[in-house]
């Protein structure tokens, strides 16, 4: 029983310092636990905060997509009333610019009908030149003492070539 006894207490003296040297490793790994702990909520607040940040970043950058949308639309607008005036332009310069040209048109055939008139008159004192010289010719033989009959007969010659 003394054996007994002994190895008991040895082995209660063995059990306490196992015991003291086991409290001892688990407050260390409580320490450890509690800074683990600790780092977690770290992380997590800095997770919390970064997922505000993204939020935020996510509201501005929706705020400059509607803006950059308005301002597309606002320059789209612009766009769409500027090819329009272009286009009226256009039209309204067209039509200016083809008044003179009508008239010009219009000049131009006038001038067309004024040089065919020209000819025609140019044609007919040509004619008539031809029967004044014809009648200057028989006025002539007329005065120079001719005969009716040869007179006549010039007047005949002159209706021929005319």
């Amino acid at each position: 029983m003394i054996t007994l006894l002994l190895l008991a207490q040895i082995t209660r003296e063995e059990f306490m310092d196992f015991r003291r040297q086991t409290e001892i490793q688990l407050a260390r790994i409580d320490e450890r636990f509690n800074k683990i702990e600790t780092e977690i909520q770290a992380l997590n607040q800095r997770i919390s905060d970064l997922d505000k940040r993204i939020d935020d970043l996510d509201k501005k950058l929706n705020k400059r997509m509607d803006d950059l949308i308005t301002y597309l639309w606002i320059f789209m607008g612009f766009i769409t009333i500027l090819i329009g005036f272009i286009i009226g332009f256009g039209l309204w310069d067209r039509r200016t610019y083809l008044k003179p040209v009508e008239e010009k048109k219009a000049d131009k055939e006038l001038v067309i009908k004024l040089e065919q008139k020209i000819e025609n008159l140019e044609d007919e004192n040509k004619r008539l030149k031809n029967q004044n010289q014809a009648l200057i010719f028989i006025l002539e033989k007329f005065i120079n003492g001719a005969s009716k009959e040869e007179i006549k007969s010039e007047i005949e010659i002159m209706k021929k070539m005319l």
